[in-house]
């Protein structure tokens, strides 16, 4: 009998401390107070050139903030022999170590959007006496990509562009969109630069002069 009079005493202590022990948790709030953490987000500005986030993509512009095109490729074609009558595009053939594309920043941090167009003269000689007739220069859609944390709803659209003397939108940004860097590699989804060059145009060297023009509105 002396073994259940402990048991039933050891229970009594335990289910005592469980009372106390809730007690102290529930206890009322006795005094309370509330501090601030203060942080301001500058937007950027027209004093420095901002990084290039893929190093490949070249040759940069160096031009400043807060809206920049930062990088921007030149494109060189092959040499195409008359007879070899194959009427495949030609890709472009980027400088070793190097990527086709181009590369944006906008850090006004605001919701303003903007719209990035491309044009191109015709293909001429360096006399202005030749023009490579009926060419047709390609740059596809590409793959966008950024800063490692940038929220993917910022991303903008780009488009694939036939050039030609009309300037035609290649990249945008809504109102909602474009914010931070972005890098856009022509040849990142597999597809090519390219230069279809019909039949029928005389030997020469031609040259295009390709005009980029950033504008800060959708």
């Amino acid at each position: 009998m002396k073994i259940n009079k402990y048991s039933i005493l050891g229970l009594s202590v335990l289910m005592s401390v469980a009372i106390l022990g809730s007690q102290s948790v529930e206890a009322a709030e006795a005094s309370a107070g509330t501090s601030k953490a203060n942080f301001e987000l500058q937007a950027g500005d027209d004093t420095s050139v901002p990084e290039l986030l893929d190093p490949e993509i070249q040759p940069p512009t160096l031009n400043k903030g807060p809206l920049s095109l930062d990088a921007v490729s030149s494109f060189n074609f092959p040499t195409k022999k008359l007879g070899s009558e194959s009427q495949a595009p030609l890709e472009a053939t980027p400088v070793e170590g190097t990527k086709l594309g181009l590369q944006v920043t906008d850090s006004r941090g605001q919701d303003l959007g903007w719209n990035l167009k491309v044009s191109a003269t015709a293909f001429e000689t360096t006399d202005k006496k030749l023009t490579l007739k009926g060419a047709v220069m390609t740059i596809p859609e590409g793959k966008l990509t950024t800063a490692e944390g940038v929220d993917p709803l910022l991303t903008p659209s780009a488009f694939k562009v036939n050039l030609s003397p009309t300037a035609t939108s290649i990249m945008s940004a809504t109102t909602t969109q474009g914010r931070s860097s972005w890098v856009n590699s022509f040849e990142g989804n597999g597809e090519k630069v390219t230069l279809a060059v019909p039949s029928g145009n005389k030997v020469a060297s031609y040259v295009s002069t390709i005009t980029w023009s950033l504008e800060d509105a959708p």
